[in-house]
């Protein structure tokens, strides 16, 4: 068998990912695609297959990272060297470049078809469905630390080999990208609702920058100011993911699990900071639907002033 660079198994299997995931998100969302008005299950479950057939083209090679947050977790378990984590981080972020790239090229037409900026953008980027930098953050962080943890005790328990006359079948090799790929569709499923998860800062950023670079017609902003959550959440969720299985299945202390959680608080500290100090989209407050909207409208045409003016409650800390 040829003996392939992990680097570039890394960028290989992370552009097959990007291309699959974020061509769902096309084909879902862009006018006019043959799938247009689907729902957020076909592309919880087109992610999950993404990621499940880019673990299987590099997974021999590097182990199949595909994700900055894994790298690390894996790293702070103790898994894997931290000398080649720069190197897996740089081969994935332009493997999600290429992927980007591709599903551009593939859905040419569609873009000038779609009016709406914001889906333009969510089929490279995550945009959250309420902007909340303390929410956003912490549910990215939740599911990062559930999927580096998962992926672990995955690993842990897939490692018998069958074997026959003409048969040698490593379980490891053959059902941990399935399982991995499932695992991700449910994560998506269950608590994505939010952010529509990244779970990966390769697979946000890569993309975002191909949006800013790329000549898609008429597509708004990148929305840089949030581009920070899918970075930095992710990253202190899979480094607690993989520092905290260390204590879990091998009963070890680990320092990374002091810094993983100083890194959790620091991020969610800045999100807090974030929500009064920087710019939110409008998802931020609540919208109102048409029938408050034209009531309110009425109301504030015949409003008469009397008494003191109302105390108007103080939102709490996150919001």
């Amino acid at each position: 068998m040829n003996t392939i660079s992990p680097y570039l198994a890394e960028f290989l299997g992370t552009m097959i990912m990007v291309t699959i995931g974020c061509g769902v998100i096309a084909t879902v969302e862009l006018r006019r695609s043959k799938g247009h008005g689907d729902n957020f299950f076909t592309i919880a479950f087109g992610w999950g297959f993404a990621v499940a057939f880019g673990v299987y083209a590099s997974h021999h090679y590097s182990g199949g990272h595909l994700n900055p947050a894994v790298s690390i977790g894996l790293a702070a378990y103790g898994e894997f060297e931290w000398a080649k984590v720069p190197g897996y981080i740089i081969s994935q972020l332009l493997g999600a470049m290429a992927g980007a790239t591709m599903v551009f090229l593939n859905y040419l037409p569609h873009w000038k078809a779609t009016a709406d900026h914001k889906i333009k953008l969510g089929v490279f980027a995550t945009v959250p469905a309420i902007h909340n930098y303390f929410t956003n953050a912490l549910s990215e962080i939740i599911g990062t630390f559930l999927l580096v943890f998962s992926a672990l005790y995955v690993g842990v328990n897939f490692t018998p080999t069958l074997e026959g006359s003409a048969l040698a079948l490593d379980l490891n090799d053959v059902l941990k990208p399935l399982a991995f790929g499932f695992m991700v569709t449910v994560l998506v499923i269950g608590l994505g609702g939010q952010t529509g998860f990244a779970l990966n800062p390769a697979r946000d950023l890569g993309p975002r920058i191909m949006h800013a670079l790329l000549p898609i017609h008429d597509k708004g902003r990148s929305r840089w100011f949030y581009a920070w959550v899918p970075v930095c959440a992710p990253i202190a969720g899979g480094m607690m993911g993989g520092s905290f299985f260390k204590l879990y299945y091998d009963g070890q202390f680990s320092i990374f699990q002091v810094i993983s959680i100083a890194l959790v608080l620091g991020v969610l500290a800045f999100g807090l900071w974030a929500n009064t100090h920087m710019y939110r989209s409008k998802s931020a407050q609540i919208i109102p639907t048409a029938e408050d909207t034209e009531a309110t409208a009425a109301a504030a045409a015949t409003y008469v002033p009397t008494g003191k003016i109302p105390l108007v409650k103080k939102p709490a800390f996150w919001e």
